[in-house]
């Protein structure tokens, strides 16, 4: 195991992380509040979103997971990432200190690989090597199309 990694994760090989973002949409309290605030569903309530990755972080969890998600599509039946993935882990890398920081996965058929790996490369170093890449190619058919990518060809 690479160093980094040992002093991050430890000696005993398990590890909770949470997937982020950090919000209340989904209990009943959180959407009455979101109908309250005229937000649409899908847009997150941010107010406490840096003090909640920060107690986190120093709670002793060991990962923030990071969707990419491209594009919102609400009959998709679940939330969608509200920020661009790398974007964000840079934001996180500099507000926390302890958490791995992964992405739960970076849809690569819809990336630029030159840039993907640049934009990784920069938060791994800007978070002291903390970064977890996870990558996928894709579930959600309606994105496809919108980046000139045939959808029946990503893997």
């Amino acid at each position: 195991m690479h160093p980094r990694f040992q002093r991050l994760l430890g000696s005993n090989g398990f590890s909770i992380g949470l997937e982020l973002l950090l919000d209340n949409d989904w209990s009943s309290d959180g959407q009455r509040l979101r109908i309250e605030e005229e937000r649409p569903f899908g847009v997150h309530d941010l107010k406490q979103h840096a003090a909640m990755a920060r107690l986190a972080d120093n709670a002793g969890y060991r990962a923030l997971w990071v969707r990419d998600v491209p594009v919102y599509e609400p009959n998709f039946g679940d939330a969608a990432q509200a920020f661009e993935t790398f974007s964000y882990l840079g934001y996180l890398a500099g507000i926390t200190e302890n958490t791995m920081l992964g992405t739960a996965a970076v849809v690569l058929p819809l990336r630029q690989p030159w840039l993907t790996l640049k934009a990784a490369t920069s938060v791994d170093e800007l978070s002291d090597g903390r970064l977890l890449l996870g990558v996928a190619s894709g579930d959600r058919p309606m994105e496809y199309p919108l980046f000139g990518v045939d959808y029946d060809q990503r893997g």
